[in-house]
C-alpha cells in the first residue's frame, strides 16, 4: 500500500500533462455589481483620499502648461514669418512697379496667397487646440477642488448617514417588536389551544437589506458632473475670453499678424459670434460698441517706454497692471509690494487682506497687489521691435542697388508651412506641422466641438 501511495504521487510522464486545460478564450472576467459601502470611512480610507491629490494630477497641470506654451509659440512663429514674408514682398513690389525682376512676380504672388491660406488654417486649428487645453486645465482644477471637498466632507457625511440609518433601523425594530408582542398577547387571549406548538414570531428585519451609504466615489462623481454642467452651460466668451491663457494667445497671434501698423484687436466680448463660433477676422474699435473700458488699452508705438519707471533700466521681465496702463520690471514692483506695510481687503484690519501699494507712476491713484500684475508678452514683442528698429537705424545700410533686401524666405511656398521646408535655411523655416497633434492631457474632457456648441445660449 505504501508503495502504491508513493507511486501515485510521482511526477506524471510527459505523455500525460498534469496542467489544467486553459480556460476558453471566450470567457470574460466580469466585475461584481457595485454595492454601496455599509460602514463609514476608516483611517486608511481617509488617508487614501488624501493620496489621490498627488503626482498624477500635478503632472496633468504641468502638461497643460507646456501645451499652452507650445501652441501659443507655434501660432506666434508661423504668423511672424508670414508677416515677415509679406514685408519682403512689399519691398519686392517697389522693384516690380519700377519694371525690375518681373520674371518671378506671378510665382511669388501665388505662393503668398497659398501660404496665407495655409497659415490661416494652421492658426484656426491651433486656436481650437488652445480651447481644448483650456477645457483640460479647468477639468484638472475641478478635480483638484472636488478632491479637496471630498477629503474634508466625505468622512463626516458617511458617518452621519451611518448613524442616521442605524438609528432608524433600531427605532423601526423596536416598534415592530412592540407590535409583535401585542399581537401575541391578543392571540393568547383569544385562543390558548396548541399555543405551544405554534411558531414563535421573532423580531423581523426591515427588509433583510444591508446598510447602504452614499460612497465616496458617488459623492465625487455627482459633484464633478454638477460642476462640469455648470461650466459647459457658460457661453464660449465666458469660458475662453475670460481665460488669461486664451487671451494671451489671441493677443499674441493678432500682434504677430499685424505688428504695430495693424488695426487694434477688438474687445474680448466680440471674439465669438452669437452661435458660439470664433468671430472671423478681427474686430476693430468701430465694432466694439460700449465695450470700452480700462481693461482694453491700446498702446500706441510712440508712447511705449522701454524703461521701467522704478529702476529706469531697460525692461527684462515687464509686468503690466490690469488696473492701469502702467508696466514695471517684475522684481522691482513685486519687491515694493512685499515691503509695503499697507494691506488691501478685509476692511483694512491689521493682519488681514493682502499687501498692496499705490501705483508708483505719478498721478495714478490705483492700488496694486501682486495679483493685479502679470507678464506682458505683447509689450515684450513691441519692445523688441523698437529695439530692432533702433539697431537697424543705427546700422543704416542701404540695399537700394541690388536684391540684398531679399529675405531667406524668398522661395517660401505654401507647402512649406506643413514642415516640408527643405529649401529654407534652418533659421528661417516655418515649421507648422499641421498633422502634429498638440500635447494632450490625460483628462481632456469630451465637451464636444468648441465651435458647434452653445447655440441655445
Amino acid at each position: 500500500m505504501a508503495s502504491r501511495n508513493r507511486h501515485s504521487t510521482a511526477r506524471p510522464t510527459g505523455s500525460r500533462p498534469s496542467v489544467a486545460p486553459a480556460p476558453s478564450q471566450t470567457a470574460t472576467d466580469e466585475l461584481p455589481a457595485y454595492k454601496k459601502p455599509s460602514h463609514p470611512l476608516d483611517v486608511e480610507a481617509t488617508r487614501a483620499l488624501r493620496d489621490l491629490q498627488g503626482r498624477s494630477l500635478n503632472d496633468v497641470k504641468r502638461h497643460n502648461t507646456q501645451a499652452v506654451a507650445t501652441i501659443t509659440g507655434t501660432a506666434e512663429s508661423v504668423n511672424d514669418m508670414l508677416r515677415d514674408h509679406a514685408l519682403y514682398l512689399e519691398r519686392r513690389q517697389k522693384k516690380w512697379d519700377a519694371g525690375k525682376n518681373l520674371d518671378d512676380k506671378e510665382e511669388e504672388q501665388q505662393n503668398m496667397k497659398e501660404l496665407q491660406k495655409r497659415v490661416d488654417d494652421a492658426t484656426a486649428k491651433l486656436e481650437e487646440s488652445m480651447r481644448a487645453i483650456v477645457d483640460s486645465s479647468i477639468a484638472a482644477q475641478r478635480i483638484d477642488e472636488t478632491l479637496d471637498w471630498l477629503r474634508q466632507n466625505a468622512p463626516k457625511q458617511l458617518e452621519e448617514e451611518y448613524q442616521t440609518q442605524m438609528t432608524q433601523r433600531a427605532t423601526q425594530r423596536q416598534s415592530q417588536s412592540q407590535v409583535d408582542s401585542q399581537r401575541r398577547r391578543t392571540e393568547d387571549a383569544d385562543d390558548d389551544e396548541d399555543i405551544d406548538d405554534a411558531p414563535t414570531p421573532g423580531p423581523t428585519p426591515l427588509d433583510g437589506s444591508r446598510v447602504a451609504l452614499t460612497g465616496a466615489s458617488e459623492l465625487f462623481t455627482t459633484r464633478m458632473q454638477r460642476e462640469k454642467d455648470t461650466y459647459t452651460s457658460l457661453s464660449l466668451t465666458a469660458r475662453y475670453a475670460r481665460n488669461n491663457d486664451y487671451r494671451d494667445f489671441k493677443r499674441i497671434v493678432h500682434d504677430a499678424k499685424y505688428g504695430d501698423s495693424g488695426p487694434p484687436l477688438g474687445h474680448e466680448d466680440t471674439w465669438f459670434t452669437e452661435t458660439g463660433s470664433p468671430a472671423p477676422g478681427i474686430t476693430d474699435s468701430t465694432q466694439r460698441g460700449d465695450f470700452d473700458d480700462d481693461d482694453d488699452i491700446v498702446v500706441d508705438k510712440a508712447t511705449i517706454s522701454t524703461r521701467c519707471p522704478i529702476t529706469f533700466q531697460q525692461f527684462k521681465e515687464p509686468y503690466t497692471s490690469s488696473k492701469c496702463p502702467h508696466t514695471f520690471e517684475k522684481n522691482a514692483i513685486l519687491d515694493m509690494i512685499r515691503q509695503s506695510p499697507h494691506r488691501v481687503g478685509a476692511g483694512g484690519i491689521r493682519g488681514q487682506g493682502v499687501k498692496g501699494i499705490e501705483c508708483p507712476v505719478t498721478g495714478c491713484a490705483q492700488t496694486l497687489t501682486a495679483t493685479d500684475l502679470r507678464a506682458d508678452p505683447i509689450l515684450i514683442r513691441r519692445i523688441k521691435r523698437i529695439q530692432q528698429a533702433e539697431a537697424e537705424a543705427a546700422d543704416d545700410s542701404s540695399d537700394d542697388d541690388g536684391d540684398n533686401d531679399e529675405m531667406d524666405t524668398s522661395r517660401l511656398s505654401a507647402h512649406q508651412v506643413d514642415g516640408s521646408n527643405d529649401m529654407l535655411p534652418p533659421s528661417s523655416r516655418i515649421q507648422v506641422p499641421s498633422s502634429q497633434q498638440p500635447p494632450r492631457s490625460s483628462i481632456v474632457e469630451d465637451l464636444g466641438s468648441p465651435s458647434d456648441s452653445d447655440e441655445d445660449m
